[in-house]
Order: C-alpha cells, then structure tokens, then sequence
C-alpha cells in the first residue's frame, strides 16, 4: 500500500483517538466511517487490517454511546475483517472487543470465552501492543467475575490489570482498572475503599491527560479526597 494510504490511516486514527479521549463519540464515529469510506474497495490484507482497527474503534464508540446494533454490525465486520487480513494481533484485539461487547450484554458465558481466548492470544508476544491487550482483557474479565459473584477472583485480576497496564505505559488502561474496580466494591457496599479506588483512578486519568473523565469522577468524590 503507498505510504499515502497509511499517512491516511495514522493521521485519521489520531485524531479519532484525541476525540474518544474527550468523550466526543459522535465526533470520533465520523473520522472512522471517512477513514472506512477509503479503505472500502481495497482487499489486500493491510488494508483490511486498517479497515478493521477502524471498525473496532467505531464499535467501541457505539457501545461508549449504548446503541448496541450499530456496535454489533461493527464489531462483527471487525471481526471478519481481522481474520481476513491475517494479522494474529488484530484478530485478538477483535476478540476482546467481542469479549466486552457480549458482557455488555448480558452474555457471560460467551463473552468469558472470547475474552479467555483473546487473553491467550496477547500472551504469545511481550511486546507493548501485547501488553495492553492482556491487560484490557483482565480488566475486562476482572469485570465480568465480579458481575457473576466470583469476588475473589475478580480482585486478584483487577491487579493483575494494573500491573500488567502500569508495565505498558497505559496509563488510561491502569485509570479504567482503578475505576471498574471501584465500581464493584461500591456494589459490594465498601464504602470506605470504592472512595480510594476511584481516587487512584482520578491521578492515571489526569496522569494521561483525560480532563473530562477525571472531572467527572472528581464529581463523584468530592473535593476532600482529590
């Protein structure tokens, strides 16, 4: 593919990626449909590789925004689009999306296993991609064990979601770990530490930048802890 075509992607990418961290969903669903209105009549495996990481963040923005169909349609097209392009690391990624999706929506067993399979998949490289997506997929697990009443669990892999996000720089990733921890010991009623959690979660978000996100969760502490 000519450089012009990643330049494309990479500039596109970007700038969806600054909109999701603002919490600009509509916005970040435009740049993604314009980057996948140019990749459309390409079928060489990069280009569906682009199409699917594309894709993957549309459906992401549509879950952020709770309108499930267009998420599925997306997600299902990333899926298909990852397998096609033959890249093992996209098609993890695709997994985990799929993982999130289906715990979402109320589907334990099937979202426990896309998760476990995409969790296997990130432990086959060490590298910094990898990394992130093993931890996004503890985090993701440590969340569904928790909403299946499997405590115990759930805390010995929310740590392992931070430490594993904390060794890839993800600071956004460590900042979410904090958070949906958070929220499951104020479901359990430990009032006490859910105050700490969310705390933590706060000073990854302002670590990474995330303005809005930690502003809104200051909201939810008060001002006497943060």
């Amino acid at each position: 593919m000519p450089d012009v075509h990643r330049e494309v992607f990479a500039k596109a990418l970007h700038e969806g990626s600054e909109d999701e961290r603002n919490q600009r969903w509509p916005e970040a669903i435009d740049v993604y449909s314009r980057l996948l209105a140019t990749l459309r009549t390409r079928s060489d495996p990069e280009s569906r590789a682009m199409r699917a990481i594309a894709l993957l963040r549309t459906g992401n923005a549509w879950m952020e925004m709770r309108h499930w169909h267009e998420a599925r349609a997306s997600l299902d097209d990333a899926l298909h689009e990852a397998k096609g392009s033959g890249d093992s690391a996209i098609v993890a990624q695709a997994l985990l999306a799929a993982g999130v999706f289906a715990t979402n929506q109320d589907d334990r067993e099937r979202g426990e296993a896309f998760l476990l399979d995409a969790l296997e998949r990130f432990h086959r490289k060490d590298d910094r991609p990898s990394l992130q997506g093993r931890g996004w997929a503890f985090l993701n697990l440590a969340t569904l064990y928790g909403k299946t009443g499997r405590l115990d669990l759930a805390f010995v892999t929310f740590t392992k979601a931070q430490d594993v996000l904390g060794a890839a720089e993800d600071w956004a990733g460590v900042a979410a770990a904090w958070e949906a921890q958070a929220q499951l010991r104020r479901a359990i009623h430990d009032e006490d530490r859910w105050r700490e959690d969310l705390a933590e979660a706060v000073l990854f978000y302002d670590r990474d930048g995330m303005k809005a996100k930690a502003d809104r969760l200051r909201v939810l502490l008060g001002k006497k802890l943060v």
